[in-house]
This record gives structure tokens, C-alpha cells and sequence, in this order.
């Protein structure tokens, strides 16, 4: 009786030995990364850091904050919202598992689409950027609707020799007219190790300057009301052209 326990435990401690050598079918999930790196013209913008306009007028940023909602390639959701807080959270945007060969392009609203942009945002799920405690300033509860960018500034717009950014900037741009559509093609992700990186860049210099200049000096405040309606659409169509693949 003891040579047959015996030789069952034997028989059971190779299987398991054989069980414990045998390689995992099971492939692991990627994690598919997307950054933005605002610049101005050719150099890194930072916050806070001083620039100077095609004007001769110096500025500084001090906030760059927007979402992308419905980040897709057909079929194939790369995240439902994304919201961009360079203060807060640096070039980072977005983090999701995926597969990067399903993405060598997408669409991505830059806003939140109607459909969404007049629900309660204390609804959305807690991991939500659309929740109302994450989304926080980027949500007006007076309108109601999201800011889908924000841009805030500072500049001196007096030609001298003298430093005095004083001028306010303040670009608020929400309102569904005013939702665009980005498209981004040829995208270049980067590996490394589990994850697959992907970096974008937003030029704050082509956002002043074209398609539409605009004039810090005479156009510097729109928080999407009534009678700002042309200065609303040109910020927002100039800052969705000046993101780009980096």
C-alpha cells in the first residue's frame, strides 16, 4: 500500500513538474501610450517660459488644456475621452491597451460631441475624464457643456524696451458649433518593452499665426458668449491645425 501512495505522489509531482516548464499560450495585452509635446515654432514650449509673436509682442502660457473624445479608427476605440492638462500631467495624454497596427491612423473630436456634451458629468463613470471631479474647470455649469480648450496667457503688446506682460489672454472655447474633427495619419508608435508610444505635437506659434492670425493684442478673450463667435471659431480651427503628427 505504501509503494502504491508512493509511486502516485511521484506520478503527480513530474506532472506538475512538467506542467510548471511548459511555456504560457496566453499573449500579454500591449499598452498603447499617446503624448503631446506643445512647441513654439521649433523649440519646446514650457509654461511660464517667454516667446515672442510674429508681432514683436512677448507672451507666455500659462495653461494649455483640451479634450479629444471618440478616438477611433473605424471600428477600432482608442479611448472614449482624453483630456490634455499640460500643468498637470505634462506631455502625457492617454494610456490604453491596444494594438498599435489598428491605429496607423484616427479621427478624434477635439471637444465633447452634442450627444454627450449636455449629459449631467456627474453621471459619467468615476474613471471617466468626462466626470465632473475629474474634468473640473473644463466643465461649465452655467451653459452646460464642457470647455473643450483652454488657453491662457500673458503678454506685453507695448514694442519697447521694457518687460511688462500684463496684456491677459484668456481662450475658453466650448459650444457644439464650434466641435472639430481632427484626422491624423502615418502614425509613428515607438516600443518599448510592453508599451507602444506615440507623440504628437501642438505648435502654439502656427496657432497664433495661421490658418486666421490672430492679434493677442486686439483678440485676447473669448469665453464662448454671445458676440464672440467669429474669435471662438478661429481659435479653435487654428489650434486643430496646429496639432500634428511629431
Amino acid at each position: 500500500m505504501r509503494k502504491i501512495i508512493l509511486s502516485t505522489i511521484i506520478v503527480f509531482s513530474l506532472i506538475s513538474c512538467r506542467k510548471d516548464k511548459e511555456p504560457h499560450t496566453g499573449t500579454q495585452s500591449r499598452v498603447l501610450r499617446v503624448d503631446v509635446q506643445p512647441l513654439f515654432g521649433v523649440d519646446t514650449l514650457y509654461l511660464d517660459s517667454v516667446y515672442q509673436t510674429q508681432e514683436g509682442y512677448k507672451i507666455k502660457f500659462t495653461e494649455i488644456k483640451f479634450f479629444l473624445e471618440d478616438i477611433r479608427n473605424g471600428d477600432h476605440v482608442l479611448k472614449d475621452a482624453a483630456l490634455f492638462d499640460y500643468r498637470e500631467n505634462g506631455t502625457f495624454l492617454l494610456s490604453n491597451e491596444g494594438d498599435k497596427s489598428n491605429f496607423s491612423q484616427f479621427t478624434a473630436n477635439l471637444g465633447v460631441q452634442q450627444t454627450l456634451n449636455h449629459q449631467d458629468p456627474s453621471t459619467f463613470p468615476t474613471e471617466s475624464v468626462l466626470n465632473i471631479l475629474n474634468c473640473d474647470d473644463m466643465h461649465w455649469n452655467w451653459n452646460p457643456g464642457y470647455i473643450f480648450l483652454k488657453i491662457e496667457a500673458k503678454a506685453d503688446t507695448i514694442l519697447d524696451n521694457v518687460d511688462n506682460l500684463n496684456h491677459n489672454i484668456v481662450f475658453h472655447i466650448g459650444k457644439d458649433e464650434n466641435l472639430q474633427t481632427i484626422a491624423l495619419s502615418s502614425l509613428d508608435w515607438q516600443s518599448n518593452g510592453n508599451e507602444d508610444r506615440l507623440t504628437l505635437k501642438v505648435d502654439l506659434k502656427s496657432f497664433l499665426e495661421q490658418p486666421q492670425p490672430i492679434d493677442v493684442r486686439t483678440e485676447y478673450s473669448s469665453h464662448s458668449a454671445p458676440g464672440q463667435e467669429t474669435l471662438s471659431l478661429k481659435v479653435i480651427s487654428n489650434f486643430k491645425d496646429a496639432i500634428s503628427v511629431n
